[in-house]
């Protein structure tokens, strides 16, 4: 039997059934199949039956319909597995219905991950190539998406990453991978990925030709050192992701001695002292922060972000830290929610207290605090409107006036 079931918006894991030869989605109660969400238009898409399944039509939405990351522009054909996207809320997998599939994708993340998995056996995606080099991403979900569009569980901001790249998904011995028909493709170990395979320890998947992920898989019986670590367990589902990493891929360290990962935060001393600190929220990651860094870097200008480090993890704060002491100018974009991020305030704070230039992007109507009316102010409407050229003429008079080339 073929069906949509939901896997991202307001019901998760419900189950639709394709019966007939056109199903409309959409918010209105006419739709065949309806989904209360305002990214939804009253009429999004339709499915059209084909000889031997589906093929999937946008109908003029207000946010599109998106196919393994690729936008629909006139009809998709869907093939079992197919993820579509409408807007930015809603995920629907197509395909025949499992029920013993379905019964463990929703099962509690403990009892699925004490079913699957030896306790002590923790997986992992480390970067050995891309935006965040020496990062250790953690698996633990039975479904993992990753790509550059801010919903996918792990996000790389590349320019070479489809918007929906590729698919992990946990089995018996650990994960499989899938190519969501990405632009720039997908290599294991430097052959092209065809249909799903399982991943073995130490696979290399490639995507594109600038970002590169190593597969881990770690089994550590024993008792606490850095010679023989403690034994380390999957966490539930409710866990922090924090303390996630810290209890499957953090070492004890020595007494005295700095609490960080094994992995450090991938940044050489020293090496952030032509970086322009980008300080923001996380929720204009997508909208505001993404597009200034492509458009400061094609004018060769390098800045840092935190975007790939989980914020509040040791890692995060000695690479914090390091930006802060090292990076010449700090950019504030302050938006509605900057002004509830207390990371950022902290940000900005170091950078007024020890009188580093900071300039900052007024993004909305949200008011600025007192003690940053002192800073220069640019009303910013986005890396592709006249605004940024302010900010480039403000960012060239600062390297002047500190004598950077």
């Amino acid at each position: 039997m073929l069906c949509l079931i939901m896997r991202r918006g307001p019901t998760p894991g419900a189950t639709f059934e394709l019966d007939a030869d056109e199903i409309t989605i959409g918010r209105g109660i006419k739709n065949h199949i309806v989904i209360h969400d305002n990214e939804v238009s009253r009429e999004h898409c339709l499915l059209v039956r084909l000889l031997d399944g589906y093929e999937v039509q946008d109908l003029h939405s207000n946010t599109g319909t998106f196919v393994n990351g690729q936008r629909v522009i006139a009809s998709w054909v869907l093939t079992p597995g197919c993820l579509i996207e409408i807007g930015d809320t809603i995920t629907l997998e197509y395909g025949h219905y499992d029920p013993a599939r379905e019964e463990a994708l929703s099962a509690p993340e403990a009892q699925y991950a004490a079913h699957l998995f030896n306790p002590d056996a923790a997986f992992g995606l480390m970067m050995t190539m891309g935006p965040a080099v020496g990062y250790l991403y953690e698996l633990s979900k039975p479904l993992i998406k990753v790509g550059r569009d801010l919903s996918n569980d792990l996000v790389i901001q590349d320019p070479e990453v489809s918007r929906f790249h590729i698919r992990l998904t946990r089995t018996l011995s650990g994960y499989t991978v899938e190519d969501l028909n990405s632009t720039n493709g997908t290599t294991i170990n430097g052959v092209p990925l065809k249909g799903s395979i399982q991943l073995e320890p130490n696979h290399v998947i490639k995507l594109g030709s600038m970002v590169q992920l190593q597969f881990i898989h770690q089994v550590t019986p024993g008792t606490g050192s850095i010679d023989n670590p403690r034994p380390r367990k999957l966490v539930d589902a409710n866990a922090n992701y924090v303390e996630t990493l810290q209890n499957i891929f953090i070492v004890k360290p020595k007494e005295g001695t700095p609490a960080t990962s094994m992995l450090g935060t991938g940044i050489d001393p020293g090496s952030l002292v032509d970086h322009i600190f980008i300080a923001y929220a996380r929720k204009d990651w997508q909208s505001l922060v993404a597009p200034l860094m492509v458009t400061l870097q094609s004018g060769n200008l390098k800045a840092w972000v935190d975007q790939y480090l989980a914020q509040g993890s040791k890692d995060w704060m000695a690479a914090v830290e390091q930006a802060l002491g090292e990076c010449w100018l700090m950019a504030v974009l302050w938006s509605a929610e900057a002004a509830h991020s207390n990371y950022v305030k902290i940000q900005y704070r170091y950078f007024l207290q020890y009188e580093k230039p900071l300039i900052v992007l007024q993004c909305d109507d949200t008011p600025l605090p007192t003690e940053l009316t002192r800073a220069r102010v640019v009303n910013y409407q986005g890396a592709e409107s006249r605004s940024f050229h302010k900010v480039m003429y403000e960012i060239i008079n600062y390297r002047r006036l500190r004598g950077i080339v």
